[in-house]
């Protein structure tokens, strides 16, 4: 996966091959199938590169419906589902072959000046600085030689607070941040901010449950996903990233997230994915 920013951002270089057609390019992995954030990503970049500029997008909702191959071409085909006065809307599949693998629609909104309010973000976490990374903490409980911790390397993802059941289900919050700058560019930041948002957020399902998300003896995927962008995002400054599971059942796990950047909601999001555990 992308080892520093410029790796991270060339994901979103896709190449125009006809009037509504892209392509992706794929990155180094040691993983068995795409991951999904990449393909969120990709997806809106190809959405977005359809709508009138300054439109900017303000929720996604996706589906994964086949695992992606890691040395496949990735095609994104954008409809357009209509163009108002303020608002876009659009309908993306993702394909490998003749095989679509994930389904996207999104919508787009001119900005505009209205009532404005924030939940507050949450006070009770270590601050960056006194949080421990995330790949230190995998190194210790699944060893070094864990793939998963090599493959975001041009992000710094720091755990805010230990993983734990409450009464809202399983809870974990995570700093995160980009390692390098980022350019000034609203829907590059947005892009990242939905690669970012896959990271995490299902293995929190697991947490109520004597299970390791990374064990052999576990399946895990996303099924669908659902985000909405609040306010601008600068992913290369703290982003805290507040998640709950309110339930698990049927081999199915979901979890909410909130992500919060100099104390106002920016973006939340939502996925149900399958957590079978296997005999």
């Amino acid at each position: 996966m992308p080892k520093d920013v410029t790796e991270l951002l060339s994901l979103f270089e896709l190449e125009q091959t006809g009037d509504q057609t892209f392509r992706g390019p794929q990155p180094r992995t040691l993983m068995q199938r795409l991951f999904g954030g990449q393909v969120l990503g990709q997806t809106l970049i190809a959405a977005a590169r359809t709508v009138e500029p300054g439109r900017i997008p303000h929720s996604l909702n996706a589906y994964f419906l086949r695992p992606g191959a890691t040395d496949t071409a990735l095609d994104f085909d954008v409809e357009v589902m209509r163009d108002g006065r303020t608002f876009s809307n659009r309908r993306v599949l993702a394909r490998q072959g003749q095989r679509v693998i994930f389904e996207m629609t999104t919508s787009f909104q001119v900005p505009e000046v209205g009532l404005d309010h924030s939940a507050v973000a949450p006070t009770d976490v270590a601050p960056p600085e006194a949080s421990p990374e995330l790949a230190e903490v995998l190194g210790r409980r699944f060893g070094t030689g864990v793939a998963l911790i090599s493959e975001w390397d041009a992000l710094e993802v720091r755990l805010a607070s230990r993983p734990e059941p409450t009464r809202h289900g399983g809870s974990m919050r995570a700093w995160v941040r980009t390692k390098e700058e980022m350019p000034d560019d609203a829907l590059l930041n947005t892009a990242v901010l939905a690669y970012l948002s896959d990271m995490t957020l299902l293995s929190v399902t697991t947490v109520p449950h004597e299970v390791e998300f990374l064990s052999p003896k576990m399946q895990a995927a996303s099924i669908d996903h659902a985000m909405w962008f609040h306010r601008r995002t600068h992913v290369d400054r703290w982003l805290l990233y507040d998640m709950i599971s309110p339930s698990a059942s049927n081999a199915r796990g979901f979890a909410m997230g909130r992500l919060f950047q100099d104390g106002a909601a920016v973006a939340s999001c939502a996925q149900e994915g399958l957590i079978r555990v296997l005999d």
